[in-house]
């Protein structure tokens, strides 16, 4: 059994001068500081693909360009958000009581172009580029030039050759897709318009060895939207556990969303469930070095379709008042997945 903690609400702030927990990134003034105030990300997953909505707000001590770059397992569709999805998201928390738990500790191709460009488009303060990776060995010319496009011409050898290691090992691992987002950072913090990054997966996917580049300490925070609840099945909680370094992460409680309440925070939601569907609301939460051994790819064929809510120890607890989180439609779910409960009585 787990205790409860806090009723969570989607309000991330990061330690300065940290790297980012979703994507690799380097800058080439050595004499700027760059910071991240906030990392947000939000998750929707049908088993079939995957919507990764993204938003960063930045500032430099100096002005500068940055580049970001994200792997993906499969060609992205990259668009710009509308409304404030994290605001959205952050109202649904709340009004869906959801729960952290106690954190878990853990105890220990030929013949084609090097770098195919798939996608070139200024997207409101972004500058995106989308490629396809075919021969590492050509990938360090092909960012020098890009770079040398966008009138950048001296780059760090070091962080050009820590880039490049990154990038090699998503290969090796047959991903292939990057992102390049580049952006101009100023001295004030801006917020930087969230991107959406929609593609094919049969996995829950989130890139976190790229925060390695840089490595530092800090937060990462998901909010998860899904078929389901993870960390039910076992095999799915082993899975997370080895792919965080030795500190810590939480699973929070979860509850059943409509689409409806969803609409608000990605407009196009109706392409990715259906009012038939089974969507649940989750958080997963990780505070530590960044030191990732693996990204987040779970299989989650499997993923228990009902919601998982965390047990409150005070006096006068009893059975009723756990059972009184669960709406009816998450009895329902539940007892639909466990229809031998239902015979006994339980």
């Amino acid at each position: 059994m787990k205790k409860s903690l806090i009723i969570m609400f989607f309000l991330l702030t990061l330690s300065p001068y940290i790297a980012f927990a979703d994507r690799g990134h380097f800058w080439w003034n050595m004499n700027a500081q760059v910071s991240e105030d906030s990392q947000k990300a939000i998750i929707f997953h049908n088993k079939k693909e995957e919507v990764l909505i993204l938003g960063t707000e930045l500032k430099a001590t100096k002005e500068t360009g940055i580049l970001e770059f994200i792997p993906f397992p499969s060609e992205p569709e990259v668009s710009l958000a509308k409304g404030n999805p994290f605001e959205e998201v952050n109202n649904l928390l709340r009004i869906k009581r959801i729960e952290i738990e106690v954190p878990i500790y853990k105890g220990g191709g030929g013949g084609a172009e090097p770098v195919e460009i798939r996608l070139s488009q200024k997207i409101g303060l972004h500058d995106v580029t989308a490629i396809k990776i075919n021969d590492i060995n050509g990938f360090n010319n092909w960012v020098i030039d890009f770079l040398d496009k966008k009138g950048i011409k001296k780059i760090e050898i070091k962080a050009l050759k820590n880039f490049s290691a990154i990038a090699e090992d998503y290969i090796k691992r047959g991903i292939q897709y990057f992102v390049f987002d580049y952006v101009e950072v100023k001295k004030e913090a801006r917020f930087i318009e969230p991107l959406i990054y929609r593609f094919k997966t049969d996995r829950l996917y989130y890139p976190l060895k790229t925060s390695n580049i840089i490595g530092g300490v800090g937060k990462v925070e998901l909010v998860l939207i899904l078929p389901g609840t993870i960390g039910i099945n076992e095999e799915e909680r082993k899975k997370i556990i080895e792919t965080f370094p030795k500190d810590e992460f939480s699973l929070s409680s979860s509850s059943k969303v409509y689409l409806k309440e969803l609409k608000p925070i990605y407009e196009k939601v109706e392409d990715i469930f259906t009012e038939k569907d089974k969507i649940y609301l989750q958080m997963l939460r990780y505070e530590g070095r960044y030191e990732f051994r693996d990204d987040l790819n779970l299989d989650i064929s499997k993923i228990a379709p009902y919601a998982r809510k965390i047990e409150r120890f005070y006096y006068g607890y009893d059975y009723r008042s756990f059972l009184d989180d669960f709406s009816i439609d998450e009895i329902n779910d539940y007892y639909e997945a466990h229809p031998e409960l239902r015979k006994r009585g339980k």
